[in-house]
C-alpha cells in the first residue's frame, strides 16, 4: 500500500496542511459574518451611518497592527500558540457581537475579530509555504481558496441564520464554530518555523531588502482594486441595473476559480518560478480591471467576475510564494505579515479614493475609477518587474 502523501484524494487535498486550512476557514468565516449583520445591528441599536464606518475601520486597523507587530512572534519557535490565540479571539469577537448592545461594544468586537485575522494569517501562510519550498505556491493556492470560501461563505451563512435564530443566535453559532476549530487545531501537530538571531526584529525592518520590497509592491499592487470592491461594488452593480443577488453572485463567481484552480495556479508558479508568474499575473489583471469600467450592464459585471477570479487564482499564490522565497531565514511570518499589512493599506487607501473618482462624473465615473486603478497597477507591475530583473528568486 502506497504511503505517498498524494495517494488518496483527502491527502492530495490537504497536502499536509489540513489543520491550517480548517483554522483559516474558521477565522475567515468569523470575520466576514458581520457583513450580513451590519444593517440589522444598525436598525436594532439605532446608531448612525458613521458607526458603520467605525465598526469596519476597527477590524482593518487591528488586523494591520497585528500583522506588523505580532506576526514576527511566530518566527520564534511556537507558531501554534499564535494560531490558537487567533481562533480564540475569533470566538471572543463573535460572542461580544452576540451580547453587545452599543456601538462601541460592536467596534470593540470587530476589532477583536480583525485581530484574529491579523494574528493567524501571516503564521498560517508562512507555515504553509515552508513545509516544502518546491510546492509552496501550490499549497498557498489551496489555502487562498479556503480563505475566500470563508470570506464569501460567512455573509451567506449569517444571512440564513439571522432569520430563524436572530442576531444573537447567529453570532453565537459563529462563536461555536470558532470553539470547535480551536479544539480541532489544539490536537494537531503544527510545524514550527526556522528561527534565527534576526527573528526578534520587527517586520518593517525587512524593507531594507530589495527582493522583499519587490514582493511587497507585488502583493500591494494586486490588492488595489479590492478597495473599489469594498467601497463601491454594491453601488456600481446597482447603477448598472443589478440587485443584491447579483452583487452576491459576483463575489461567489470570483471565489469559485480560487477553490478549483488555486492549486493549479500554484503548481504553475512552482514550475515557472514565482517572479515570472507574479509579473505575468499583474499585467494580466491590469486590463481586466480597466474593462470593469466600460462594461454596460450588471450581468456582464457578474459574468466577468469569474474571469478575474481565474487570473487571480493564477497570480495571487505566486505573489505569496514570492514573499516566502525572498524572506530571510527566521523571518518567514514577519515577511508574510509585512505583505499582508501592505495589502490592507492599499485596499484602505483605494476605498477612500474610489468613491470620489466615481462621483466626479455622471457619465465617466466608472471609467475614471477603474482606469485609475488599472494605471496604478501598471505602474506597480513595472516597478516589480524592474526590481526583480536583478534579483534571482527560486523556491529554496
Amino acid at each position: 500500500m502506497s504511503t505517498n502523501p498524494d495517494s488518496t484524494g483527502l491527502r492530495k487535498f490537504t497536502l499536509g496542511i489540513g489543520p491550517l486550512l480548517i483554522c483559516a476557514f474558521g477565522v475567515a468565516v468569523s470575520n466576514s459574518m458581520i457583513f450580513a449583520a451590519l444593517s440589522d445591528l444598525q436598525d436594532k441599536y439605532d446608531f448612525s451611518d458613521a458607526g458603520l464606518g467605525f465598526i469596519s475601520a476597527s477590524g482593518f486597523a487591528t488586523s494591520l497592527l497585528m500583522q506588523l507587530f505580532v506576526a514576527p512572534i511566530a518566527d520564534r519557535g511556537k507558531p501554534k500558540r499564535l494560531v490558537l490565540i487567533a481562533v480564540f479571539l475569533a470566538a471572543c469577537g463573535s460572542a461580544l457581537f452576540a451580547f453587545g448592545n452599543s456601538l462601541w461594544l460592536f467596534v470593540a468586537a470587530r476589532g477583536i475579530t480583525g485581530a484574529s485575522l491579523g494574528t493567524s494569517g501571516p503564521a498560517i501562510r508562512a507555515i504553509t509555504a515552508n513545509i516544502d519550498k518546491s510546492r509552496s505556491a501550490e499549497r498557498l493556492g489551496r489555502l487562498r481558496g479556503i480563505e475566500l470560501a470563508g470570506f464569501t461563505g460567512g455573509p451567506l451563512i449569517g444571512a440564513l441564520l439571522i432569520e430563524p435564530f436572530g442576531l444573537r443566535g447567529a453570532f453565537l453559532v459563529f462563536a461555536a464554530i470558532a470553539v470547535v476549530v480551536f479544539f480541532i487545531v489544539l490536537k494537531q501537530n503544527i510545524p514550527t518555523l526556522p528561527s534565527s538571531t534576526e527573528s526578534k526584529k520587527l517586520s518593517l525592518e525587512l524593507l531594507r531588502l530589495r527582493p522583499v520590497r519587490a514582493a511587497v509592491v507585488a502583493t500591494t499592487t494586486l490588492f488595489i482594486p479590492i478597495g473599489i470592491y469594498d467601497s463601491l461594488w454594491d453601488r456600481y452593480v446597482t447603477d448598472k441595473g443589478g440587485n443584491n443577488f447579483m452583487v452576491g453572485m459576483t463575489f461567489l463567481l470570483y471565489t469559485i476559480p480560487f477553490i478549483v484552480l488555486g492549486a493549479v495556479g500554484g503548481r504553475l508558479a512552482d514550475k515557472r518560478g514565482p517572479s515570472q508568474m507574479t509579473v505575468v499575473g499583474i499585467f494580466l489583471t491590469v486590463p481586466l480591471v480597466f474593462v470593469y469600467g466600460i462594461l454596460p450592464n450588471a450581468w456582464l459585471l457578474v459574468g466577468f467576475a469569474i474571469v478575474e477570479g481565474t487570473i487571480g487564482a493564477l497570480s495571487i499564490p505566486a505573489t505569496q510564494s514570492l514573499m516566502a522565497s525572498v524572506a530571510p531565514v527566521g523571518r518567514a511570518s514577519a515577511a508574510q505579515g509585512l505583505s499582508g499589512s501592505g495589502d490592507l493599506l492599499a485596499a484602505t487607501v483605494m476605498s477612500f479614493i474610489a468613491p470620489a473618482l466615481y462621483g466626479a462624473s455622471d457619465s465617466h465615473g466608472p471609467l475614471l475609477t477603474f482606469g485609475f486603478a488599472a494605471a496604478l497597477m501598471a505602474i506597480g507591475g513595472t516597478a516589480v518587474a524592474l526590481m526583480l530583473r536583478t534579483t534571482a528568486v527560486t523556491n529554496k
